[in-house]
This record gives structure tokens, C-alpha cells and sequence, in this order.
């Protein structure tokens, strides 16, 4: 089995659900990190949902969470992690248009 550890991103994420990672067929992925950052002049409320494909269920891993003006809140991280299999994605969104950017560290084993 291959192992390799990728990074998955997406910028200027507004108040529609975004899709940041799908995980591939044949592909188990371990999310190790999970970044949003406040790329506004205020503060807004991050939001991440993990679609689970083998039982049709949306998640919500973090709801709301409030993000003050230029700062960070990590979503997945230290002993936390997410487990993805075939199918399953993970979706974010905030409260204010074009207002977050977030990064997705993983470990894709094929």
C-alpha cells in the first residue's frame, strides 16, 4: 500500500458549502490537519461538514465557530483526526462572502 502526504486547499470560500477534498476510489485518507483562516477585516463564523458516501450522512465537524479577524481556528489537528473512505468529502463555508481560506494536510494511502 502507497503512502503519501498531500495538501488540499481552497481561497476566498463564502457562504455556499465548498467542496475542499474528495476522497478517491480505492483511496483511505487520514486528515491531520484542518486550517481556516479569516482572510476578512472582521470577524466571521467557519463552518465544516464531512459527507460520509457509505451512508449518505452529512456531519458537521464545526459549526459556526467564530473567527476573529485575521486569525485561525483549527478545525482537525493534534489528537484529532478524520478518517475518509471512497466518496466521502469534506465541505466548508463561512457567514461573510470570499472571507476564509483553508488548508486540508492529509495521508493518502492507495
Amino acid at each position: 500500500m502507497a503512502s503519501a502526504f498531500k495538501t488540499a486547499t481552497a481561497v476566498n470560500v463564502g457562504t455556499s458549502l465548498t467542496t475542499v477534498y474528495t476522497c478517491p476510489s480505492a483511496t483511505t485518507v487520514t486528515i491531520i490537519g484542518l486550517y481556516l483562516a479569516n482572510q476578512s477585516g472582521g470577524a466571521i463564523e467557519g463552518t465544516v461538514e464531512f459527507y460520509d458516501a457509505s451512508t449518505t450522512n452529512h456531519v458537521t465537524v464545526l459549526k459556526s465557530s467564530p473567527i476573529p479577524s485575521s486569525s485561525t481556528v483549527v478545525a482537525v489537528g493534534g489528537e484529532g483526526k478524520i478518517v475518509l473512505e471512497a466518496g466521502d468529502i469534506i465541505k466548508v463555508n463561512s457567514n461573510v462572502a470570499s472571507s476564509m481560506d483553508v488548508v486540508l494536510s492529509y495521508l493518502e494511502q492507495t
